[in-house]
């Protein structure tokens, strides 16, 4: 019996929601984001101090904000904002974006992607990849930035005062083919 629950919580810990797991995309490579340095226009303390920037790259892709803690969470700002360092320069083929699943869904509505080296604005003046159009509940976003050459990758909502909330952010390179 002991060794039925032992296989029975490693098949657990293996399948089970979250840690470690990516938004279900494959054949990018690695996520360049995952546990990189991250800032946001502010902290919603509604929920409490602990929904930070780098909730967004801590390889948890769940939506539900009050269950998983693993999502970020702006106050209403005008034009908030929210970014990863990756270090150095890549070129950026696809940055993933996982929405909140729990409630309000059409905040993310027409967010912008920008990848580039600048930091002036927090990235807004870098060059977009694309516009979010994905905006259901738990919705996962593929924005392709055709190998947009960059250090930084922000999202930022323009024009209007909103929440910012981000449950998962993952950005992959662009591979070369050698043949």
């Amino acid at each position: 019996m002991f060794f039925i629950w032992i296989g029975l919580l490693g098949l657990a810990l293996l399948t089970g929601r979250g840690e470690g797991q990516s938004c279900g995309v494959t054949g990018y490579g690695p996520n360049l984001a995952r546990g990189r340095p991250t800032y946001q226009s502010s902290i919603y303390l509604i929920h409490g101090p602990d929904l930070l920037s780098g909730k967004a790259v801590d390889g948890i892709c769940e939506g539900d904000i009050n269950a998983y803690r693993s999502c970020t969470h702006t106050s209403e700002d005008v034009e908030p904002w929210w970014y990863v360092d990756l270090g150095r320069q890549f070129s950026i083929n696809v940055v993933i974006v996982k929405n909140r699943g729990d409630c309000c869904d059409a905040r993310l509505q027409g967010a912008e992607v920008h990848v580039g080296d600048s930091l002036v604005g927090h990235g807004r003046f870098n060059p977009l990849c694309e516009t979010i159009q994905e905006t259901s509940l738990g919705g996962i976003s593929t924005i392709r930035c055709q190998g947009l050459p960059g250090r930084y990758v922000s999202i930022h909502i323009p024009v209007r005062r909103e929440f910012l909330t981000l449950c998962e952010v993952e950005v992959y390179e662009m591979k070369t083919e050698c043949h």
